[in-house]
């Protein structure tokens, strides 16, 4: 008999979300850049600007959360101009967006030539609306969105995936097992390969 409360418990023995992130967009980072501009689209919570001191930080937000956000939807952002970022991150943004392959689109068009880009986000997790929540995805469905970069890295996730996860706001019903037990999460790094 598999106890539940030692699965629900695992995920604690490793690094936190945002320190796994980190940890897998420093890998390539440190193979492409050095310093430059970072951009971090919807850092309301746990900006990572502390993990990348080298970088220039600004955040991407629908609000203005610090001085340093830029006001503004990542699926139209005209007001960036192109080829801006060497370092673009998101985490747990585009199962929020209305249309994420058009926030792709404009990713790649503000990630300048040598750029990474590092988006995390789920495959299975409970509906959390904050505001509204749209969208799950695969690996190879998050890879797609990013047709014009190459995959440097993309894949699973499931440090989390019997973590006990209580959110204010979701709809479901507790199940027998005291809540959703799903959360697995894709990670997915690409390169602008293009030259100037």
């Amino acid at each position: 008999m598999v106890d539940l409360k030692v699965l629900e418990e695992q995920h604690k023995a490793y690094p936190g979300r945002t320190q796994r992130c980190v940890k897998l967009a420093k890998k390539y980072v440190r193979k492409h850049l050095r310093d430059g501009q970072l951009l971090e689209i919807g850092a309301q919570h746990k900006p990572v600007a502390k993990y990348f001191p080298e970088f220039e930080y600004k955040k991407l937000d629908i609000r203005e959360v610090s001085s340093n956000t830029i006001i503004g939807d990542i699926i139209n952002c005209p007001h960036i101009p192109n080829n801006t970022f060497d370092l673009v991150f998101s985490v747990d943004v585009f199962e929020h967006l209305t249309k994420p392959w058009k926030a792709a689109d404009e990713i790649c068009r503000i990630l300048k030539p040598g750029g990474i880009v590092f988006i995390s986000t789920v495959f299975s997790w409970r509906y959390h609306p904050s505001p509204i929540d749209y969208w799950r995805f695969s690996p190879y469905g998050l890879e797609s969105l990013f047709e014009g970069l190459e995959t440097l890295e993309v894949g699973w996730d499931y440090t989390e995936r019997r973590r006990k996860s209580k959110i204010e706001g979701a709809i479901e019903p507790i199940d027998e097992l005291g809540g959703w037990r799903e959360n697995v999460r894709v990670n997915y790094v690409g390169y602008n390969s293009i030259r100037p």
